[in-house]
């Protein structure tokens, strides 16, 4: 058995798992177009429907990978995850689009217990800790390569973007030929107890991560490519058809254009360019870097804010935010040694920071520093939440528990835009606004209340004591 072969073929299956479904997104604006009238609740669901269905198949292939051979069950995953991944670009309504997403599911669910549990079968000691983490880095790099693969095949077609899972046929053959049989191992008799408690809070906290993580990957692309509506006037923006028409043969505008934005607490520049985009309908001021899109309609003149970019640039920005996770979470340890338990409230306020600057933000520029920010939190908050689990759970029950938890991940990807759904009512210039607004308020209250619980940490085991994890099991 070639070794360096192995350890490429259990590798390549890592490429696979993070941001799966989430790939995508960039795709998002343009199959909400492709299905006009479409619940935005339902595109969203493009999303994150297989999270659902990867909950009940992974504990399935956890459970078959005692009974099967996990090189059979492994093949049967992958088969499904590529037709069920290239399956979406053929699909010709919302509902067919769903199902074929909800069979991807199915894939990526059987595959995740397996994507581990092999280097755990096939390496021992210093070699599967290196593994493990060398499995870490290619399955954030996968992500970052599949968004912006994505985005790019988005740019010309969203049914092209779903091609970037046709990756996976190369990953069966290399499985075929490369991955040896592996036996199950039969498990010995040993004593049941029940979990802690505190593994069914930690899937609780990763439910609730999500929800706020996911609402990134799920929104952005629709929130780039959204025009921000600004206002509605029932007066028009020129005295009379007269004046509109000289202004429009020198690209001006008029003083009573000028006003009836400053009253709707806008500036804009007596300066600004403007020209017809549709004789009668639809007219653009540019002012400066900013642009606004003037529409008539049956109640008036709708002044909006034009999108701000094309809906494959959403692929740059979250790869960008996955490449800062990585970041961060490579620096964990250090920021552990420095913040202590402390460490939870710095990536709870990165979080807040990041939806802050995205539901004010008014240009690409704001949009790419709230990836950043975002991006550092999920460096910092996953990797927090799992090293909790394994403190405070007995070795016997700490791969059933990190199950549990992954539960409560994958259903918090699935809840996400269901949740956030009711905070569009939330105060923001649009509904995209207003769940980002909604999630930066939340995360603010929560890392409050993280504060006192850190305080709480320092009193009973010690700020240097936690730092190097040296306190109590069960702190």
């Amino acid at each position: 058995m070639n070794k360096l072969l192995l350890k490429i073929s259990i590798l390549s299956i890592s490429l696979l798992t993070v941001m799966a479904s989430a790939a995508i997104s960039p795709a998002l604006a343009k199959i909400a177009e492709a299905f006009k009238g479409t619940d935005p609740t339902l595109i969203k669901l493009v999303l994150t429907l297989p999270s659902l269905l990867i909950i009940p198949f992974s504990l399935l292939g956890g459970w078959l990978a005692s009974r099967m051979k996990k090189k059979t069950i492994l093949l049967v995953g992958l088969i499904i995850y590529f037709i069920g991944g290239i399956g979406g670009g053929f699909a010709n309504s919302i509902t067919q689009l769903l199902i074929i997403r909800g069979i991807f599911g199915i894939g990526v669910g059987l595959i995740i217990p397996l994507s581990i549990s092999l280097i755990a079968d096939c390496f021992e000691k210093s070699e599967r800790a290196k593994m493990m983490g060398l499995s870490g880095s290619v399955s954030h790099f996968g992500g970052v390569v599949f968004l912006l693969l994505s985005g790019w095949l988005a740019c010309i077609n969203w049914r092209y973007a779903f091609g970037v899972y046709g990756l996976s046929l190369l990953i069966i053959l290399a499985v075929i030929f490369w991955l040896p049989e592996i036996e199950s191992k039969k498990t010995a008799n040993k004593v049941k107890t029940k979990l802690p408690f505190g593994v069914f809070v930690c899937s609780i906290l990763g439910a609730l991560m999500m929800v706020a993580f996911y609402a990134a990957p799920t929104n952005l692309a629709m929130f780039i490519e959204n025009d921000k509506m600004m206002y509605k006037s029932i007066k028009p923006l020129f005295q009379d058809k007269a004046e509109l028409q000289a202004h429009l043969s020198r690209g001006t505008i008029s003083q009573t254009t000028v006003e009836s934005f400053k009253n709707n607490e806008i500036d804009i520049s007596p300066s600004a360019v403007l020209t017809v985009q549709e004789p009668g309908k639809k007219w653009r001021i540019v002012d400066n870097k900013k642009k606004y899109v003037v529409t008539r309609q049956k109640e008036g003149l709708v002044v909006a804010q034009e999108r701000m970019g094309r809906p494959g640039i959403a692929g740059y920005f979250l790869s960008s935010m996955t490449m800062v996770g990585v970041v961060s979470g490579i620096f964990l340890a250090l920021l552990l040694r420095f913040f202590g338990p402390f460490c939870a409230v710095v990536g709870l306020t990165s979080m807040a920071i990041g939806y802050a600057v995205l539901g004010s933000a008014a240009s690409l520029f704001g949009v790419f520093i709230s990836m950043i920010f975002i991006g550092f939190s999920s460096g910092v908050l996953m990797p927090l939440l799992l090293l909790r689990v394994a403190k405070i759970t007995p070795e016997t029950q700490r791969a059933f528990a990190m199950a549990v938890v992954s539960v409560g991940i994958y259903l918090g990807q699935f809840l996400s835009p269901v949740i956030l759904k009711a905070a569009t009512s939330f105060p923001g210039r649009d509904a995209f606004r207003a769940q980002f607004n909604f999630l930066a308020v939340s995360l603010t209250l929560s890392a409050v209340i993280g504060v006192f619980f850190a305080i709480k940490t320092v009193k009973t085991v010690g700020f240097k004591e936690y730092a190097a994890g040296t306190g109590p099991l069960r702190h």
